[in-house]
Formats: structure tokens, sequence, C-alpha cells
């Protein structure tokens, strides 16, 4: 019988190159076959390059932020350091600093002591240190590898901006967002990091497939305080578009019905979001058509009283796999 063990974490999903994901992929395979047969030199090798070509891909994304960090590093000349050729160490820090990844000395620790090993792909190099590679130093480096893959694997980066992964497997890459069918009443929840504070404009194509349900989050606090704009695509009574309220995990109440009561019929539609705290206004609007929103005597309120600043927004699905295309997002602190 064919027993597969499982050495590294492969979550990648904060990888929006499937290109590069699958090579890293490839790269996480490897390593579980040579640390089986104590392939150690092979191990370390591949989990210090996996961590390089992790966080270049992260830092391309910040390179204008990295650039001006006040830790940016330079060469023997006095110059600033080609972006290309930063080190392993180098990225970390730098990533750090600029808060896409913790800052937790215990862990630095370990990258520090990493810095030496990424060159021992040179024997000479080696041979200069002094220092032995035994399936210690083997279990260190996957170790660094799947706690960076962990911290990593919280995340999804849309544009320059940082969401968090609460619930599920949402998927993001080749600007499309993915929130799959989970084993949870969230489904797939991601949440932006950072709260709203000044303006946020936000558009993007939705595929709303038959049966399914897109939720618009803001006022996140945690997955029991939040609220959220609905468009719901169930074809049966009592599933309108609405405006909801979360008070405790898993548990939503309306609190005001929508104009109109479903979404468009097509199964692809634009969606534009406009949150604006300085002049008080909150729009939301579907296939070119702004919505209103009434209460129970059919008075229509102003969605902007339902929002507050320094909260955070988000999406999730709660049915159905639900697609968002040509997401254009534009946010000012």
């Amino acid at each position: 019988m064919d027993i597969q063990t499982k050495i590294t974490k492969k979550d990648l999903n904060f990888i929006n190159d499937l290109d590069l994901r699958d090579m890293l992929i490839e790269r996480l395979k490897e390593m579980d076959r040579v640390f089986l047969v104590n392939g150690n030199y092979s191990t370390i090798f591949l989990a210090l390059s996996t961590i390089e070509g992790i966080f270049k891909h992260i830092a391309a994304i910040f390179k204008a932020e990295i650039r001006e960090s006040s830790i940016y590093p330079k060469n023997l000349k006095g110059n600033r350091k080609n972006f290309e050729k930063l080190t392993l160490n180098e990225l970390h820090e730098l990533l750090v600093k600029i808060g896409i990844l913790p800052d937790i000395k215990n862990f630095n620790h370990v990258y520090q002591i990493f810095k030496d090993y990424r060159n021992f792909i040179h024997p000479q190099v080696q041979k200069k240190k002094g220092w032995a590679i035994d399936i210690g130093q083997a279990q260190m480096a996957l170790g660094l590898l799947n706690a960076t893959i962990d911290n990593l694997a919280q995340n999804i980066f849309i544009e320059k901006e940082i969401f968090k992964k609460w619930a599920g497997n949402p998927d993001y890459y080749s600007n499309r967002l993915h929130l799959n069918r989970h084993q949870t009443r969230l489904h797939s929840f991601l949440v932006m990091r950072q709260p709203l504070s000044n303006i946020l404009s936000l558009n993007f194509d939705l595929e709303l497939s038959k049966d399914s349900i897109f939720n618009f989050v803001f006022n996140f606090v945690d997955d029991g305080n939040f609220k959220m704009l609905r468009l719901d695509n169930r074809k049966r009574l009592g599933t309108p578009n609405c405006l909801l309220h979360c008070t405790q995990k898993d548990v939503w109440r309306i609190i005001f019905n929508a104009d109109p009561l479903h979404p468009p019929k097509k199964t692809l539609f634009s969606v534009a979001i406009e949150i604006n705290f300085p002049s008080k206004t909150f729009s939301f609007s579907a296939d070119g058509y702004s919505y209103s929103f009434k209460d129970a005597g059919d008075n229509i309120i102003d969605l902007y009283d339902e929002i507050d600043p320094n909260k955070k927004i988000g999406f999730f699905n709660e049915l159905g796999t639900v697609k968002l295309s040509k997401i254009r997002l534009k946010k000012t602190a």
C-alpha cells in the first residue's frame, strides 16, 4: 500500500500567480520525498529557496513601499541595493518592517541563522564556515518554511490590500476572487486587515450562480459582530436582497429590505460600492442600478447612517460558489 506522508504545508492561495504557485507546489512535493530519505542538503536548499521565492513574490507587490523603507539596505558603495539582489534575510526584515510579516523575536532569529545556509549550495562556502548539515538543520529549515506558509496563508493579497481569511478557503488569482463552498455557514469569508477611515471606491464584476448568495460585509468587529448587504439569487419566497445585522456567530437578521428585492437576472454583472466619510455617503449599485433600502414602514433609510468608521469590510458567499473579477479597489486613509 502506498502511504502518502505530508511533510510541507501547501496552502499557497496567497500566491496570485498560478504559474509560480504550481512551481512552488512541485518544490514542496519534492521536499516531502527528499526529507523522507534523509536528503538533508536538498531539504535545506529547497526550503530556503522556496521561502525566498515566496518573499520575492510578496515583496514585488509592495515594491514601492519597501524601497521607501528606512531600513532599505545599501551596497558596499553606499548606494541603495538593487531590489532584485535583496537576500532572504533582507527581504524578511523589510516585510516585517512594512507590516506584511509579524515581528516575532524567536521567529526572526531563525531567519538570521539560516541566512548563511542559503549560500551552502557552494561547497567552498560551507568549508569556510565549517558548519555541519544533518537532520536537525533540515528539520529547522522545514519548520521555518511551514511557519512562513502558515502565516501568509491567512491572507489574500488583492492589489495592495491585505484581506484576512476568517473561514473557508477563498482563492485569488489572475484578478479573480473565488468564494468557494465550505463546511461552515460562513463558507469563504475574508475581511480587509485594515479598517476604513476615509474613502473607499470598490468596483468588480460579480458572477452569481443559481441559488447562491453574495454578502458585502461592513462594520466588521469579529465573526459575531458585523453588518452586510446581501444579493440573494435563490428563486423562492422569503429570500430578498437586504441589509442584515449579525449580533452573534452564525446568527443574523434582516433589518432593511432592498429595492430591488432580487439581483439582476443575468449571471455576470457589475457591482460598485462607494463609501465616503467626509461627504457622508454610502452607495451600493448592481448592474448600474443604485439600490435603496426601506424599513418596515416602507420609509427609505440613508445607508450611510448604518456604517461606522474605523471598522472593516469584507466578503462571504454563504451559499454556492461566487466569483469576483476585474476588482478595482481604491482606499484613502
